[in-house]
């Protein structure tokens, strides 16, 4: 015996039921669509038995009695067609008028309700997404909107590309934050879906193995805590293992994550066969912020071009026919017209900046080229200009001390202050500033003291929000001050906090009536505040965000750019430099001369460096005109430089 036997029959129909209509929604329609069906037929019997012993004399025929039906059950019109029947075609009219009620209704009200069951999962983008070849980003955070910038500016050339974002976040929220800051996308479709990016299902609904690449934004700011980070970096590492699993063991699209721990992005990068590529924020913008106190005005610019899509960047090159013989790296810079070679990319997979001019380049080797499009690099078999330069002025290069300012204590300090120690004279000054002296700082100078004993290593304790105690410092003896963005709730905070440091720092200066100011160099986060700051008598600066977000964009585009990156951000090696005129030209006192780009080039080489454009002093301080920034002009370009022009250089030092 069943043990439903024990059961009252009631309870077993309605046991049953229930069984049945959580089958889903299309079984619940196709009971409904059953029983309307079956209700229309039994009417229709119904009515035919009536008009067999009271024959109904308005009908013209036995065929008019299903329309009869028809017409009671669907629009509930009896007293139209059966006005004027006699009592019993009334009756089953009437009853039709009913089942129609209940069971047609039943039918329009459950499939409103399924209609708008979908459009609210729509709206919640819960559903498949058909692309392929497509950029797919993981996460929403506060670097989501530059990242899409500059996919659009990467995908101008492309007459149908898409961009693919799957966050834990609502669908119409995302919706809105991107139509309200991206205008026009141009070519590129923006598709959102709400849904865990660690889920493998809702990978496979964003089509994850798809992809062209996959970009896994970090739910953590650097400037979060510990824990917080640490939990942030292992969602980044759950996230690369729920793409191998989606792509079931195959090889995946190429990954780029951003990684706060630097044992986790090694983790990262090893954790598959496959292109995983992890960027450290905190160590990128570290090396790179000190490599601006030292350089002179305008690097960022530089910079801020290379890593964006819109302006110059580089690419990885390679003729269909060779490079036309044996070559060494110095004769290839000029075979190139309007795009100049930075360094070789071996066909063993070693990256070299700016190597030795003697240095060969195979047929399987790469010229890491810097230009402005792929489309505009031409390679000539043959030299595109004639140097007449033959040797370079004997000037003195010998760097002079440096007093450098660091104020906040953040998680870039520690690296700065390090990396600055690397490039520096002896007797050098280095102090940092903050409103407090912790265990942490202090075991950190003590070791910094003594791995550079012939620097002068400072931390001082003070209140930076108070102009009596910030003039203590005395700002106008040093030559760069650095103005670090600390930790805030948002980046609005943190924006504010430098602008009004630096407001007071400046009325400092005025106090002191200082005639030499020092360079003012100063994080920022949110790019459309550069005017305020530009305004407040900052000489170079660093948008964070923005900054971090060009890479990210460029190293999906091009997984081998973050080695170049590496490589450029390195102390060891070649770095990116803004060198004075009078190292390359001879100056008759303070007259110009009138010189061609390719004679740049040519006396950049004997140095041993890569030229990759020429600043002029006249426009240093003009936005218009990037800050006097040129690069890489035509090689006959003429400029007229004087002595305080300089010239952007790839070098071994500032020397």
């Amino acid at each position: 015996m069943s043990k439903q036997s024990f059961y009252p029959l009631n309870m077993r129909i309605r046991y049953a039921i229930d069984n049945f209509m959580s089958k889903g929604s299309a079984s619940i329609f196709l009971a409904l669509l059953l029983l309307f069906t079956l209700g229309f037929f039994i009417m229709v019997i119904i009515r035919i038995l009536a008009n067999l012993f009271l024959p109904d004399e308005t009908l013209s025929g036995w065929l008019e009695i299903p329309w009869r039906v028809y017409v009671a059950v669907m629009e509930g019109s009896a007293a139209e067609t059966d006005g004027d029947s006699n009592w019993a075609a009334k009756l089953t009219s009437i009853i039709g008028v009913l089942v129609g009620l209940i069971l047609f209704s039943s039918m329009v009200a459950f499939i409103t309700s399924v209609f708008e069951a979908k459009l609210a999962e729509l709206r919640r983008g819960r559903s498949l997404v058909l692309e392929d070849d497509h950029t797919l980003i993981l996460g929403f955070g506060d670097r989501i909107i530059e990242i899409i910038r500059e996919l659009i500016e990467a995908n101008e050339s492309e007459p149908d590309a898409s961009i693919v974002i799957l966050a834990d976040n609502d669908k119409e929220e995302m919706d809105n934050i991107i139509r309200d800051n991206i205008i026009d996308s141009r070519t590129t479709r923006i598709i959102t879906r709400s849904g865990i990016v660690t889920n493998i299902n809702n990978l496979r609904k964003v089509q994850a193995e798809k992809a062209k690449s996959i970009i896994i934004m970090n739910s953590a700011a650097s400037w979060k805590s510990k824990e917080e980070l640490k939990l942030a970096d292992a969602l980044v590492l759950k996230s690369i293992m729920s793409i191998i699993a989606t792509c079931d063991g195959d090889e995946h699209p190429p990954i780029v994550c951003e990684i706060h721990s630097d044992r986790d992005r090694e983790l990262a990068e090893n954790i598959s066969n496959g292109t995983v590529k992890a960027l450290n924020e905190v160590s990128v913008l570290s090396r790179m912020i000190a490599q601006l106190a030292l350089s002179r005005n305008g690097l960022s610019v530089v910079y801020s071009d290379m890593v964006g899509f819109d302006g110059n960047e580089f690419y990885f090159f390679q003729p269909e026919n060779g490079w036309g013989g044996p070559l060494n790296f110095g004769e290839s810079i000029n075979r190139f017209k309007s795009s100049t070679p930075m360094g070789i990319h071996f066909a063993n997979g070693e990256i070299k900046l700016n190597p030795l001019p003697e240095t060969k380049v195979s047929d399987d080797d790469e010229l890491i080229v810097f230009a402005e499009d792929d489309s505009t690099i031409f390679y000539f078999d043959e030299p595109v200009y004639n140097s007449k330069i033959k040797k370079l002025p004997d000037v003195s290069t010998k760097l002079r001390k440096q007093r450098v300012a660091i104020l906040n204590w953040t998680t870039k300090s520690n690296i700065i202050m390090e990396k600055l120690c690397t490039y520096v004279p002896s007797g050098s000054e280095l102090i940092l500033y903050d409103h407090s002296f912790t265990e942490e700082m202090k075991t950190f100078l003590d070791n910094l003291k003594i791995k550079y004993p012939d620097l002068i290593l400072g931390i001082q304790k003070i209140d930076l929000n108070n102009l009596t105690t910030l003039k203590t410092i005395d700002p106008q003896g040093f030559d760069s001050i650095l103005i670090l963005s600390p930790g805030g709730t948002t980046i609005e905070e943190m924006d504010a906090y430098v602008i009004s440091l630096l407001i007071r720092l400046r009325q400092v200066l005025k106090e002191n009536k200082a005639e030499n100011w020092p360079k003012l160099i100063t994080e920022v986060m949110d790019s459309e505040n550069i005017d305020i700051i530009l305004n407040s008598g900052v000489e170079d600066f660093m948008v964070s965000n923005q900054f971090v977000s060009q890479i990210m964009a460029q190293v999906s585009e091009e997984p081998l750019a973050l080695n170049v990156y590496d490589d450029l951000f390195q102390a060891e090696g070649s770095e990116l430099y803004i060198k004075p005129a009078n190292y390359y030209f001879s100056f008759t006192k303070n007259e110009s001369i009138n010189i061609s780009y390719g004679e740049c080039s040519k006396a950049a080489q004997l140095r041993n460096e890569v030229c990759l454009g020429v600043q002029l002093y006249s426009d240093q301080s003009n936005k218009k005109k990037s800050f006097g920034v040129n690069l890489i002009p035509d090689k006959n370009e003429k400029f007229t430089l004087t002595p305080y022009d300089g010239l952007i250089t790839l070098a071994e030092d500032e020397a």
